[in-house]
């Protein structure tokens, strides 16, 4: 393998043997535990290093090595399996909580990188009926969580929009369009005037929090440009995905460095690699990414490989660590012309 491939072979494993109890197959939340958090990962941080997993399958052609891991991931999922549709927010190590219909989307999304791997498509499709229970048809949003459904998220519409378009893709005959058409007029409803996306919306008084964060920058972006490809009649969005890739240097701290948000960075990464496929269009963001993995792996010999985060003042998160592998992967593999970022003298 070259540099860059041995780099994330490397990161992966880092990943799995700081954070992945074999034996209960299950993951740490974070590593050294932090005070108040649970000893064993909700469904977010277990979502996240599925997502890792695949990116790296993807970026490197399905390695051999890798198979035996994503089994043994299916079967760590069953942790979270409930009597319904939809995986609980905690695993069978950690007392029940609410089921949140963002987290659920990250799993089904990880599954669709994975789905060449038995057992794995069916995930994502049960995955995208579960999030059409949390659509509201009304709205066009998509709730936050099951308990209450007091307010429609970005990050639960994009990624369940995103999910329907490349099951779509997949196969049209098992995917109306009309839901994701109503999300994806929900979400263009919270566009901010500079292009990027306000957070949520209150159901009881329509009243919309003006946060901004990266990966709900990232799932209209995928979503749209997945469409884009399908060539649907009347899905003609490049001006929208335009306006918000021009607008993600806000997002830049007062250093020019990314956000210290890994894993939203990670899913907004994901939609820069698609929209630069479909579109061809570049993002000013990208030296950065590479400019940060480099450097992470020039920090030091650190277990797991981490990029900056705002997390990590009493240990590593679980969803960091594994955005972390995520964001080698997707630049490993980008497309022609993009180098990697790891490698030679930037490598580990």
């Amino acid at each position: 393998m070259d540099s860059g491939r041995e780099c994330l072979k490397a990161a992966w494993e880092r990943l799995t043997e700081e954070f992945w109890d074999r034996g209960r197959a299950a993951f740490y939340e974070s590593r050294p535990r932090r005070a108040g958090d649970p000893v064993w990962a909700y469904n977010w941080g277990f979502g996240a290093v599925l997502s890792a997993a695949g990116a790296v399958w993807q970026a490197l052609a399905e390695p051999p090595w890798l198979l035996p891991d994503l089994i043994a991931l299916r079967t760590a999922l069953r942790g979270y399996s409930r009597p319904r549709l939809g995986y609980a927010s905690t695993s069978q190590w950690v007392a029940p909580g609410d089921t949140f219909y963002d987290d659920n989307a990250w799993i089904g999304l990880a599954a669709i990188d994975l789905r060449t791997v038995a057992e794995w498509e069916p995930v994502a499709w049960e995955t995208y009926q579960y999030l059409l229970e949390g659509w509201d048809p009304a709205s066009g949003g998509v709730f936050w969580k099951e308990h209450p459904k007091a307010s429609w998220h970005v990050c639960s519409t994009g990624p369940a929009a995103l999910l329907g378009a490349l099951l779509y893709r997949i196969d049209s005959s098992r995917v109306q369009l009309g839901p994701i058409r109503g999300m994806l007029q929900w979400l263009d409803r919270l566009r901010a005037p500079d292009g990027r996306y306000w957070d949520h919306q209150r159901v009881s008084d329509g009243q919309i929090n003006p946060a901004f964060h990266t990966y709900n920058a990232g799932t209209p972006i995928h979503a749209m440009a997945v469409l884009e490809e399908a060539k649907l009649p009347g899905f003609d969005f490049r001006p929208q995905v335009e306006a918000t890739i021009a607008a993600l240097p806000a997002f830049l701290t007062a250093e020019g460095a990314l956000p210290p948000t890994p894993w939203f960075n990670a899913v907004l990464l994901r939609a820069l690699k698609t929209a630069k496929m479909v579109y061809g269009i570049d993002s000013e963001l990208l030296p950065l990414y590479r400019r940060a993995a480099a450097d992470a792996w020039r920090g030091g010999d650190d277990h797991p490989f981490i990029l900056p985060s705002r997390d990590t003042r009493d240990g590593v998160m679980l969803r960091d660590a594994a955005a972390s592998v995520e964001i080698l992967a997707l630049l490993e593999g980008f497309p022609a012309g993009q180098p990697a970022a790891s490698g030679g003298d930037d490598g580990c």
